[in-house]
């Protein structure tokens, strides 16, 4: 396996594979206007413009197929983090963020976790920093993640 930039000629295999684990594990806990909402955000134009504006996206390949998608916003925000549910739990997630923390130049790194995911996070090393919070129809834990100073 191994990790690399999101390529614009990628843009549509990443999209497909975000929404099939969304649609796996995010969706079943969501209203109609939680899931709409999220699906807003992985059209193909979405996703090209946040690249465009400089949010990094990093993802894992599996001989050559795209396996696991994460980005950052805002220079500290986590703001995707998906992997192929046929794959997950082997270590894929960790690998993309830990990568993704490799360009974190702020003391922490926050996310607004799914409600299912909130475990997955703990392990990472991620702690509840706020009330479970809810926009536009989507449930979210938010958690933060103190880095280590890079020496």
């Amino acid at each position: 396996m191994r990790l690399e930039k999101l390529k614009i000629s990628d843009l549509s295999i990443a999209s497909s594979l975000i929404e099939k684990a969304f649609d796996d594990s995010v969706a079943p806990t969501l209203s109609k206007e939680g899931i709409a909402t999220f699906k807003s955000g992985l059209t193909l134009e979405s996703i090209k413009k946040r690249l465009s504006s400089g949010n990094l996206f990093i993802v894992c390949r599996s001989k050559s197929a795209i396996v696991g998608v994460g980005e950052i916003r805002d220079k500290n925000h986590l703001n995707l983090l998906f992997v192929e549910p046929s794959m997950q739990k082997v270590g894929i997630g960790r690998k993309i963020f830990y990568e993704l923390l490799r360009s974190v130049k702020e003391s922490e790194v926050t996310v607004n976790s799914s409600l299912n995911s909130i475990g997955a996070y703990k392990q990472f090393g991620f702690i509840e920093s706020d009330v479970v919070g809810e926009v536009k129809g989507i449930k979210y834990q938010p958690m933060v993640y103190k880095v280590e100073p890079k020496t």
